[in-house]
């Protein structure tokens, strides 16, 4: 299985840094060394066996974003399976980057309307701790407002940062809707975790570390008084 995910957001918001640790084992300090991303870099990802992300890293240079809605519109707005967009927090004209939000939106609903999008309010330790989840409330109402806007209701929204596990969060939920059988996985882990007597569970992806699904006691038990229940009805 090939998924397509677009990765966008302004020049320097962090994009091609946030991929490189995920998917490259940088570490974050690593990543002042990274060159900007000049027009589209492809980079397929194997990922639990046979799924592959198609991940197109997209410079955000001004003149990318007329390339992109323009001549190559439909070339890069077409089957994707997910898009996520990266919203810098310390950006200097928050006006234009929602421009180019609104744009790539509306590319999408009309090339791709069933793609899933994941916007990350990225860089967030830049804002002192006291305010962040203030202005993160405040970025994120703004946002839902631009989605609902451009008829887009089915989207999540994360306060990133390279320098804690905030980013892996983010990025172990968007990974989440990437596998076809996540549901059978999860019914699994709740079955070892039964037997096994165990507190928590907590399945990792290899290569990523990124959470493919955890399982609690208490999900566990859930999953076991279901299967009685099932064969009870039985």
């Amino acid at each position: 299985a090939r998924k397509k995910v677009l990765l966008m957001g302004k020049a320097h918001s962090g994009k091609t840094s946030m991929r490189s640790i995920i998917f490259a084992n940088y570490l974050a300090r690593d990543t002042m060394r990274l060159s900007p991303t000049l027009d589209v870099e492809h980079h397929h990802v194997r990922f639990l066996g046979d799924l592959v992300l198609n991940l197109w890293d997209c410079g955000g240079q001004d003149a990318f974003y007329e390339s992109y809605f323009e001549r190559d519109r439909e070339t890069i707005f077409k089957s994707v399976e997910l898009l996520i967009y990266v919203f810098d927090i310390a950006s200097e004209c928050p006006e234009k980057d929602f421009d180019h939000f609104t744009g790539v939106l509306e590319a999408i609903e009309e090339n791709s309307p069933d793609a899933r999008i994941f916007v990350l309010v990225h860089k967030m330790d830049l804002v002192a701790k006291e305010e962040q989840l203030m202005i993160l409330e405040d970025r994120r109402r703004l946002i839902e407002e631009i989605c609902n806007s451009c008829g887009v209701h089915n989207f999540q929204c994360f306060g990133t940062s390279i320098w804690d596990e905030t980013l892996y969060k983010a990025w172990s939920e968007i990974v989440r809707y990437l596998i076809p059988n996540i549901g059978v996985l999860q019914t699994h882990l709740d079955h070892f975790c039964r037997v096994c007597d165990a507190d928590e569970v907590v399945l990792f992806e290899k290569a990523t570390f990124l959470v493919i699904s955890h399982s609690t006691a208490g999900a566990a038990m859930n999953e076991s008084n279901h299967l009685a229940g099932n064969i009870g009805a039985g």
